[in-house]
């Protein structure tokens, strides 16, 4: 659940990250207008659209690999605009891609293992001098990374060649090494994209479980309606843009603005 704090006798839901009046233009087209909203600390929320709605471009901007045309975004209240993608991560916003992004000549652990950077102390100095220090992180980066590894069901395969992987087990690896970074908002591009009814169902299990373990804020993109509504407390809906309906899945899935520009209705009437 998310954190909640008493403010003048009142229950507070605090906001780990919030999106004020966000715009994106590319060369006079307008990727996102006007756009606000929050992910609540503790939260499962889902963001979902058309194809071409702006989800992607959001995601972007919220990692510093856009720069918003104007607008803000704060985490833990504090501004993230001008900052580097590599200065976001370090703040603890850790991403997946739509498309997996591993080392594909480098073995599954190797892979969980670069995700560690974020988290680790040593200099350069020490790691050339191979100091005490540097050789217990390294055995805490080893056993941090094999955890996950087992975490996600791939432990098995830590010694393969992240090329020789199924596309699942990709998509696993590219989990661990997301969790090996230690998150506190972890975004989910598009996880459920390529993967079967069997490891979507998985993939639900596994959302709640990275809440309820390691209290990381969750935060995804998604075309599976089925997993959405499974895993969201929060559903965001956005439109050529803009934010046309903001609420529970089962408000969302009852929205008229939402079933005309994307759900659809099912023969019986029920998105």
């Amino acid at each position: 659940m998310a954190r909640k704090k008493k403010e003048t006798g009142e229950i507070k839901i605090m906001a780990l990250m919030q999106i004020k009046n966000l715009t994106m233009k590319f060369s006079g087209i307008t990727a996102i207008e006007d756009l606000s909203f929050d992910v609540e600390e503790g939260s499962i929320t889902s963001l979902i659209g058309p194809n071409g709605a702006g989800k992607t471009s959001a995601f972007n901007c919220m990692t510093g690999f856009y720069k918003a045309t104007s607008g803000d975004i704060l985490f833990e209240n504090k501004s993230l605009l001008n900052f580097k993608p590599y200065k976001i991560t370090q703040r603890g916003i850790i991403r997946t891609f739509q498309n997996v992004r591993l080392f594909k000549n480098l073995t599954v652990l190797e892979n969980v293992m670069s995700g560690t950077h974020r988290v680790s102390g040593q200099s350069i100095f020490g790691a050339l001098l191979r100091c005490p220090s540097q050789r217990r992180e390294e055995r805490e980066i080893l056993k941090s990374s094999e955890f996950f590894l087992d975490y996600v069901g791939i432990l098995d395969k830590k010694n393969e060649s992240a090329k020789n992987l199924s596309y699942g087990d990709q998509r696993r690896t590219e989990w661990a090494r997301a969790l090996a970074a230690k998150p506190k908002l972890l975004l989910f591009d598009e996880p459920a994209a390529g993967l079967n009814r069997e490891e979507k169902e998985r993939l639900v299990g596994l959302i709640g479980n990275i809440r309820k373990d390691f209290g990381v804020t969750v935060f995804l993109i998604e075309h599976d309606m089925d997993l959405v509504m499974k895993v969201s407390e929060k559903v965001i809906v956005i439109n050529f843009g803009t934010k046309i309906a903001e609420g529970t899945p089962s408000e969302i899935q009852s929205n008229q603005s939402v079933i005309e520009a994307y759900l659809g209705m099912e023969e019986d009437g029920e998105v």
